[in-house]
């Protein structure tokens, strides 16, 4: 008998062992499967960024060559305008300025200095004289 005794009590540790073996995996399964989600989630989101990243370089590599572009641009049209600049602030030839104007046109009224001005009289009478200038634009 002492036979069945320990036939019947391995038997029992063994029925006993598997049932803790087998309700003991099922949290451990559910976690798993859980952090299996979580990481395939986390792997998405990474791919997502990833794209997002590609398509803001590529925004910022377009904008960057436009930046360069009207700056190139801008340095263009500063020398054109410093080269238009420079002939107009040339020195007026003495000589030339001192011969009288043409005969057939009489020359500008201009008011003396210090003469007092009615802004309410017509443009081009004596009380209010056209101003002329002899700037670099011929009077523009």
């Amino acid at each position: 008998m002492k036979f069945f005794s320990t036939v019947s009590k391995t038997a029992m540790a063994m029925s006993i062992g598997a049932a803790l073996l087998s309700g003991g995996c099922d949290p451990s399964k559910e976690e798993l499967e859980k952090t299996k989600d979580q990481l395939s989630k986390a792997l998405s989101e990474k791919d997502q960024l990833k794209g997002q990243v590609t398509t803001m370089q590529t925004s910022m590599d377009a904008m960057k060559k436009d930046l360069d572009e009207s700056k190139a641009k801008l340095a263009e049209a500063e020398k054109k305008v410093a080269e238009c600049a420079a002939p107009a602030a040339a020195p007026v030839d003495p000589k030339a300025a001192a011969k009288p104007a043409s005969k057939g046109k009489p020359a500008p009224k201009v008011a003396p200095q210090g003469a007092k001005t009615d802004a309410a009289a017509p443009i081009g009478t004596e009380k209010n004289p056209v101003k002329t200038s002899a700037g670099p634009a011929g009077g523009l």
